[in-house]
């Protein structure tokens, strides 16, 4: 039996309501009134909040390395978590927890004229700044579009929650979407070159400006290229005029590695929003960080990221391949591409997204212009989803499928992307069968082939990181850092930033001591780094920092309760070391930024004696049985172990090992030393015998294996590994080592 089927389609009178309501949003007099709304909760919520204080925002990392450089400090060591900490303490700019990581030194350098004030004055005059570079933002897309200033104000100002954040914290983002701005109008205005080298100028900031290196590539920009890559050299010239080649080569082997792969700061954090955050939550366990995935499967990790990368970059390259990028069409790109970038960024903040207004204000201009007023109401919803707050779901520890609920504006930049894809291949000048047919198809079985390069890389990166699970020395969820352990008979010290739930300590590095009984903390007020003592750990040694500089304090292990049960051991000292017997104490004094050594008799009363210079700049150093001290300095752009003998008090290089080695540590029994080893960016552990010259290599991974420290027996080490963890952010564990 045939059946009759009425398809209701929408009558004259709801398409001419929905027109209304459109141009209704879209009229000047709504639009004055938005953007008057709109500027009052900006000075509301955003300048006056700013202006009263900095709060623990990122203007804290810019400031101390631009404070750093302007007092003629090495800036090499801002990547080491506990030593850049240790110079927030010192500056007395906090108390906050600090970390560089993942900027480059040359985004410090707007803050260096202003590193001479309080941070506040300081914060404020980068707040004046700020508001200036987002008028200048404004001026230059009212030139480059056929928008009214009004219709830009209110584009701008509806990314609330990006400026917000943005403002609060001091960030660089801004400044880096105005050079992607003006690097735009120059391109639109066919000087390709300079475009190129604005680019560059960004990149130097933030680093994801410099993939526009492959929009160029395919629009055959020759000039644009050749731009960027002239604007690279240079500003590579300047990062090794102005901080040395050894922070650019520390940057490039053993940070920019980390951020291609997600894996920067704690890659399980909702905060971040993307989709790495999402699988490494969903498909990779750690025990800390995220103990209940839905399920432990590296593999299809590296295979669902390498895919979801390259099916985006394929779409992308497909649909922009499509025409020859003439007139209006080339703005849409260009606002596309920025899009893109930032839906791929691995660990995107909410102050990252200020980069969306241009890309919004372009893809509107676009619309309006060819009066698709449905679309350009539909792109600004999906906009202002984007850019509002989600900050108290990231707060939350989801576990297994939960996790899901709680990545809200990568599901809408989701939406966005499949709306911009669409967009853009309407707009395009050919069908989409000739399409298919024509030699964009190289790109996609270039880009398919990426895809597969993408999943042997992912694979071979997670090889072995997830090993050490199962030696863990100890597992508090949560936990940030545990790193510098030291073995005694009552247990394992160690330094950590957590807080735990019974204790009232939250962002402060405090010294622990795991033991029988479980652990105990050390809490003394200030950040405290490093604990020292005997094999029987009745006594400890603690450096604790703060505006006053580093000393180290000494306190019995079992009866501490307070601050109060300490006693001054030394005064303007760091890393405290003890020798085997108690004899002495070895310690680090900062000699104008480069770092001396010296030795304090513990059990005879005599006058400190510095054992190694500030030429040497010593990073770590360890004590044998017989009063030997072994550390490590740079020579030459690599690290050397160097041994100073106490009782004829001469100094010499080990010949071996060969390779740039930190981190020496001698076994209780004198008969080996274990160090890690630089190898392509990476800290690899290694132990040798000291009577035989026999080195082996113990860790061969794509992570880093540091500060070791041997067990009583002379058979184990217990290490510090960020393997299945963010850059630096270490758990200990432990290792036999074959004899």
């Amino acid at each position: 039996m045939a059946h009759n089927v009425t398809v209701a389609l929408p009558s004259a009178h709801s398409k001419r309501a929905r027109k209304f309501v459109v141009e209704f949003f879209w009229s000047r007099p709504f639009q004055t009134i938005l953007l008057a709304l709109l500027i009052v909760l900006f000075v509301g919520k955003t300048l006056i909040p700013a202006w009263r204080h900095y709060g623990a925002g990122d203007i804290s990392n810019y400031y101390l390395v631009a404070k750093l450089y302007r007092e003629g400090r090495s800036v090499e060591r801002v990547y080491d978590w506990t030593w850049f900490q240790r110079q927030e303490d010192h500056s007395g700019i906090g108390p906050h927890l600090v970390g560089f990581i993942p900027s480059t030194p040359i985004s410090a350098l707007p803050l260096v004229p202003l590193s001479s004030l309080p941070i506040l004055q300081a914060h404020r005059y980068w707040l004046l700044a700020n508001i200036a570079i987002l008028l200048c933002i404004a001026t230059l897309l009212k030139r480059m579009t056929h928008l009214g200033w009004t219709t830009v104000g209110v584009l701008i100002l509806l990314a609330t929650n990006p400026l917000r954040n943005h403002f609060l914290v001091g960030q660089l983002h801004l400044l880096v979407l105005l050079l992607v701005t003006a690097a735009a109008a120059l391109y639109f205005a066919k000087r390709p070159f300079w475009c190129g080298v604005l680019l560059a100028a960004a990149a130097a900031l933030k680093i994801y400006p410099a993939l526009f290196l492959f929009y160029f590539l395919i629009k055959k920009e020759w000039r644009a290229v050749c731009g960027l890559a002239v604007g690279s050299l240079a500003f590579a010239g300047v990062w090794i005029y102005l901080f040395g080649e050894s922070s650019l080569l520390t940057y490039v082997r053993e940070v920019l590695p980390w951020g291609l792969t997600g894996e920067n700061i704690d890659p399980y954090n909702v905060g971040w929003d993307s989709i790495s955050a999402l699988l490494h939550r969903l498909l990779i366990a750690e025990p800390e960080l995220n103990p209940s995935p839905v399920i432990h499967w590296p593999s299809l990790y590296a295979f669902l990221k390498a895919l979801f990368d390259g099916t985006l970059f394929v779409a992308f390259l497909w649909v922009i391949g499509s025409s020859t990028g003439s007139g209006s069409r080339k703005k849409l790109e260009w606002a596309g591409y920025l899009f893109f970038l930032l839906l791929l960024s691995s660990e995107p903040l909410t102050y990252h997204f200020v980069a969306l207004i241009l890309s919004a204000v372009l893809a509107a201009d676009y619309l309006i212009a060819h009066d698709e007023m449905t679309s350009v109401a539909l792109v600004t919803l999906i906009y202002v989803l984007v850019c509002l707050p989600y900050n108290r779901l990231y707060y939350y520890d989801p576990d297994g499928w939960r996790s899901v609920l709680f990545f809200p504006r990568l599901f809408f930049m989701l939406i966005f992307a499949g709306l911009f894809l669409w967009i853009l291949h309407r707009s395009s000048a050919i069908e989409f069968a000739p399409q298919l047919r024509s030699r964009n198809s190289v790109y996609v079985a270039l880009a398919l082939l990426l895809i597969a390069c993408g999943f042997a890389q992912n694979l071979h990166h997670i090889h072995g990181h997830f090993q050490n699970y199962a030696s863990r020395v100890l597992t508090v969820r949560g936990s940030v850092m545990a790193t510098d352990p030291v073995v005694t008979s009552r247990g394992l010290l160690f330094t950590t930033l957590v807080g735990h739930p019974h204790t009232t300590i939250q962002d402060a590095y405090a010294a622990e001591e795991y033991g029988s009984t479980g652990v105990s903390n050390f809490y003394l007020g200030d950040d405290s780094y490093h604990p020292a003592a005997t094999a029987e750990g009745d006594m400890v040694w603690v450096e604790v920092a703060n505006r006053h500089g580093s000393r180290i304090i000494r306190f019995p292990a079992a009866l501490f309760r307070s601050i109060d049960d300490t006693t001054v051991e030394v005064e303007d000292a760091e890393q405290p070391v003890v020798s085997p017997d108690g004899g002495f104490l070895a310690y680090i004094r900062e000699v104008n930024g480069r770092n001396s050594l010296w030795i304090h008799q513990l059990k005879a009363a005599g006058t400190d004696r510095q054992i190694a210079g500030a030429d040497y700049d010593v990073r770590e150093a360890a004590f044998s049985p017989d009063h030997r001290v072994v550390f490590s300095s740079r020579r030459d752009g690599r690290f050397r172990l160097f041994v100073v003998n106490l009782a004829t008090k001469t100094t010499e290089q080990l010949d071996a090992p060969t390779c740039s080695a930190r981190y020496p540590s001698i076994s209780q029994d004198g008969q080996w030393i274990a160090f890690s080893c630089e190898q392509r960016g990476y800290w690899q552990l290694h132990a040798m015998n000291l009577s035989t010259k026999v080195e082996t290599q113990l860790t061969n991974v794509e992570c880093n294996s540091v500060s070791p420290a041997w067990t009583l027996d002379s058979r184990s080490l217990i290490y510090a590994t960020d393997c299945g963890r963010g850059l630096g952010m270490t758990a200990l564990a432990k290792l036999n080592v074959p004899r």
